[in-house]
């Protein structure tokens, strides 16, 4: 396959994905802010802070207000990964590559595209509330139903899958990290502090990753802290999770051509091993943030390999 194909297959999967992680960032920051009242302080920042667009932020001279915040990150046309651009930068990459995905994957980008731009107008952008950020959710998961209902499982259909959970595991790595993005403690340890607040902030993090029933089926008892980043870490039946999304990540680039792959699979596996065979205990002994911090690192690397092993600079 081209390697000009492969790379729209791929971004165009990242980017849906972005579009619905910085969703989900902005649906659990909300909630948050909600319960700290902080919301026109330091607070408001922290989504800007998950997804390093401090400098962008800064460059609009905007007062960091919670309203500000949402509407640069959801609708500015100069933020590469604002809401806006993600499904614009979706539809580019679908529309060079029509004739690789199938007429229904296509369709349901294009109509995703047409009902943004009629949102646009109608929603005001210091208005943007929990609607907004469900509707961008549902646009993704029935993109990705559709692809998995109509895809023939060639080569193209990895590469989708394969932009899906590489894009995927980076954001669940930035999400987890909301609860301390601005605390000091570098673990998940209980404080003493408002236990009633903390219990609320744990349930947001796992609504944003949609891992609330799987937490109450899986420990069937109350939310704990440590629990919360072992489930989002180590859990391999957790479609969100660090280690299935590796895990996945893992299957499908097993499955390219090997005499391409050699350095995206040593690095991939490298990564995965980690996830299979750690603990929360090594996790929270060498540092939360610090662990996820290297994290973020190694999916840097691992996309910057899949970029050099498969595709066209993009």
């Amino acid at each position: 396959m081209l390697s000009r194909v492969a790379s729209h297959l791929y971004w165009m999967s990242r980017y849906l994905e972005r579009a619905e992680n910085m969703a989900r960032i902005l649906d659990v920051t909300q909630s948050l802010a909600m319960l700290d009242r902080s919301a026109d302080s330091g607070g408001a920042m922290t989504p800007i802070v998950i997804t390093e667009a401090q400098a962008e932020f800064a460059a609009t001279n905007l007062p960091a207000t919670y309203e500000n915040v949402v509407a640069f990150l959801a609708w500015d046309r100069q933020h590469p990964s604002s809401i806006r651009n993600c499904i614009e930068s979706t539809r580019e990459n679908a529309r060079a590559v029509r004739g690789s995905i199938t007429s229904e994957m296509w369709e349901n980008i294009n109509d995703t595209w047409i009902a943004f731009q009629e949102k646009s107008r109608s929603i005001n952008p210091l208005m943007t509330g929990n609607e907004f950020f469900e509707w961008v959710k549902e646009r993704s998961h029935l993109f990705r139903g559709i692809t998995f209902a109509t895809a023939r499982r060639d080569q193209p259909y990895h590469f989708v899958r394969l932009g899906t959970f590489i894009e995927r595991a980076d954001n669940t790595a930035r999400i987890l990290n909301v609860k301390y993005a601005d605390e000091a403690p570098d673990s998940f340890e209980e404080t003493e502090v408002d236990k009633e607040t903390d219990y609320y902030r744990l349930s947001a993090v796992l609504r944003s990753v949609s891992a609330l029933e799987a937490y109450r089926d899986t420990y069937r008892d109350v939310i704990d802290a440590r629990r919360v980043a072992e489930i989002m870490i180590f859990d391999p039946k957790l479609p969100r999770s660090l280690r299935y999304c590796m895990d996945e990540a893992t299957a499908v680039i097993d499955s390219l051509p090997a005499e391409s792959s050699r350095i995206p699979r040593r690095i991939v596996a490298e990564i995965n091993a980690k996830l299979r065979y750690g603990t929360i205990d090594e996790v929270l002994d060498y540092g939360l943030k610090r662990y996820l911090a290297d994290f973020l690192l190694d999916m840097v690397k691992l996309g910057n390999s899949v970029n050099a092993a498969y595709m066209e600079t993009h």
